[in-house]
């Protein structure tokens, strides 16, 4: 039996400075890949979470170049 993973990112809290993960959140304001002058392939999108916030309870908004990648090394 195949299970299908969520995708779980890590989140910073900006009011208590404390991380957290989570896989329930949107990617909107998607503008596709940039590439800057040294030849960096960035995502310009915003993702914003699903679920309240466990340290403060509010939604948060992160632009993606301010998220850890979950699948570096």
């Amino acid at each position: 039996m195949n299970r299908e993973k969520n995708a779980q990112f890590i989140f910073v809290c900006p009011k208590q400075n404390k991380f957290f993960e989570g896989s329930d959140f949107t990617i909107f304001e998607n503008r596709g890949v940039i590439t800057d002058k040294a030849g960096n392939k960035t995502l310009d999108a915003k993702v914003k979470i699903d679920q309240p916030c466990p340290f403060c309870g509010m939604k948060h908004v992160y632009h993606v170049g301010e998220l850890v990648c979950p699948f570096g090394g």
